[in-house]
């Protein structure tokens, strides 16, 4: 097949693209008439004669809503933006008659890492700007754990630092208290930047010392939570052992601590435990773990404020090892039954050995797949049924990758991340994390937007519940993965658009441009563009900003972000699709059956 030119080449309309002249005969070698008179090539030999070609100008529709999405692949790939038209590179056929699986309304949720109590830098929950920020990607899930988490301890009467207190409590039942002073905020960010060091270097070390969370911080967090219509998940400390079970004594005094705050708080025990031995020379079995989440479980059963919480564990690494798998085994078979989900915990790469070529290579996009299907497997046989979330996740492990993991490119590893987890059947997934120590953040030091977060912000608002099957069923060149297409239903609460739409998002990994024709029963419809590309053109894929159809994505102020719009395309065109960039579309008028509100 031909490879599609690039915008504004000369192109030829490709020879199966052509619709034939009434009467014309096929040409021999050298481009003559079989057995005619080359003078006459080119005459039609039918009377009268024929109708002219469609103008070129109509070629993108009649390619695309013309063909039969069935058709030998290449087929009118010839016709292109020189000659009036553009090239299909790819055509499209989803199925819109049933969702493929449902994700939970809260699917795209945030971590904070415990890392944040080793750095003082807790109050900067209260700052304005970053509620508003929260609120952005509501409603969700907001995880207080990690690594940390296990080396946690509660002191109800201990304070935290607070630089220049104003005299400002925090509400008992979590309404939002007044922000912290600007003054204090960038105070806080000076604390959080001047820390990072020593945080990364006793992660890469694995020298944790304990630290301690007041009953103040408690306050802070849940508040957080509760003004940015997040939902809190607390991450317990399980490297508290007595003869090897864990011991509960510290976690009953945060327990009655929120129950007497009647605080709505989910729970999970230990982080990552297949690396207790690395980081605390502490090894447990997956049996006695689910052990202890029973235990747990039932201290939570005596308190009435905590009768519809839930629990989620075991937050184990990815299945790299056959030992991460026989823990996990063993962990469903003795506490599974008590658990709202599963979690486990994915990245990519390492932070410290990777590169530009790992965060665009497909290879390396599609290592989650078998990781996802093994966890299932181990699920299927122990807990059939059981909701799994990825419980953390991001690019890459220890702090992210500098210079790749806050930048435009790693767009590519979330928005990939998003769609394939959903289409395999991941009920949640967690980011790490929203601010702090590294560099796989959503906001940066400070606390302003990277482009994963416009990136998060624009899938809250326009991607549903409801996963459709969407595939590539005829493209130009050969699938290589660089080309990565996904659907679902259009967000339900969404005014802006009809009922039964959906939002297709697609990655293109390629050095080319790609062009993607919806055929059938998505032919011929009205489209709205969301599409994401560096906002400095310069440093390209390494951009710490994003345009949105052009424009520069930015907070208005401290409490305003700006409206997201999308730029609408004439029906039936063919979406372009630039080099290494990412875009979703609302197909507002599919009336697609799977989407209809009840």
């Amino acid at each position: 097949s031909r490879a599609a030119a690039a915008p504004g080449q000369a192109h030829g309309i490709a020879a199966a693209a052509r619709p034939r002249l009434p009467g014309r005969q096929r040409t021999g070698r050298g481009g003559r008439e079989s057995g005619g008179n080359p003078a006459r090539r080119l005459t039609p030999r039918l009377h009268p004669p024929p109708p002219p070609p469609p103008p070129l100008l109509l070629l993108p529709l009649l390619l695309c809503c013309g063909c039969a999405c069935g058709q030998a692949a290449g087929a009118g790939a010839g016709a292109g933006p020189g000659s009036g038209g553009q090239p299909v590179t790819a055509r499209l056929r989803a199925d819109t008659t049933r969702p493929l699986t449902t994700v939970s309304p809260l699917f795209l949720s945030v971590a904070l890492d415990a890392a944040l109590l080793r750095t003082d830098s807790l109050d900067l929950l209260r700052s304005q700007k970053l509620m508003t920020l929260a609120r952005g990607l509501s409603p969700g899930y907001v995880r207080f754990g990690g690594t940390r988490a296990d080396f946690v301890l509660f002191e109800p009467s201990n304070r935290s630092l607070t630089p220049r207190e104003d005299g400002e409590s925090i509400d008992a039942q979590g309404n939002c208290p007044k922000p912290i002073s600007f003054e204090d905020e960038e105070y806080l960010k000076y604390v959080l930047t001047s820390q990072e060091p020593f945080v990364l270097r006793e992660q890469f070390q694995n020298d944790f010392k304990n630290i301690t969370i007041s009953g103040r911080s408690i306050d802070i967090l849940h508040s957080f939570a509760n003004c940015s219509g997040l939902h809190l998940i607390f991450g317990l400390n399980a490297l508290l052992r007595k003869k090897h079970a864990w011991d509960s004594s510290n976690a009953q005094e945060l327990l009655k601590y929120c129950a007497s705050k009647q605080y709505n708080v989910s729970w999970e025990l230990g982080n990552e435990p297949n690396s207790f031995r690395k980081k605390a020379h502490i090894k447990i079995q997956g049996s006695q773990l689910g052990k202890d989440f029973q235990h747990l479980y039932k201290l939570l059963k005596t308190y009435s404020a905590f009768s519809n919480t839930g629990i989620y564990g075991p937050d184990i690494g990815q299945p790299r090892r056959n030992k991460i798998v026989n823990l996990l085994k063993g962990f469903l078979e003795t506490g599974g039954n008590v658990l709202n989900a599963i979690t486990w915990h994915h990245y990519y790469v390492n932070g410290r050995n990777t590169s530009l070529k790992d965060f665009l290579s497909p290879a390396i996009l599609d290592s989650l797949r078998p990781k996802v299907k093994e966890v299932f497997q181990v699920v299927a046989k122990t807990v059939a049924g059981k909701k799994v979330w990825l419980g953390e996740t991001s690019s890459a492990f220890g702090g992210g990758a500098p210079d790749l993991s806050n930048k435009y490119v790693a767009g590519f590893m979330w928005l990939d991340k998003l769609g394939l987890s959903a289409k395999l059947g991941i009920d949640v997934v967690v980011r790490q994390a929203l601010f702090g120590a590294g560099y796989y953040q959503l906001l940066d030091k400070h606390l302003n937007p990277l482009p994963d977060y416009w990136l998060s912000l624009i899938y809250k608002k326009i991607v549903g519940t409801e996963v459709l099957d969407v595939n590539i069923v005829q493209s130009d060149e050969a699938d290589d993965g660089k080309l990565r297409v996904y659907m679902h239903c259009t967000k339900k609460n969404s005014e802006a658009y009809g009922n039964g739409s959906v939002t297709m998002f697609a990655i293109n990994l390629s050095d080319k441009d790609k062009y993607l024709c919806l055929c059938e029963s998505l032919c011929n419809k009205t489209i709205q563009q969301f599409l994401l590309e560096p906002g400095d053109r310069k440093a390209g894929l390494y951009s710490q900003s994003v345009r949105l159809n052009d424009e520069v994505l930015s907070m208005v102020d401290r409490e305003t972000l700006p409206v997201i719009r999308g730029k609408q395309l004439a029906p039936g065109s063919i979406i372009r699709l630039p080099a290494f960039s990412y875009a979703f579309y609302v197909i507002q008028d599919a009336k697609a059956p799977a989407c209809q509100r009840n």
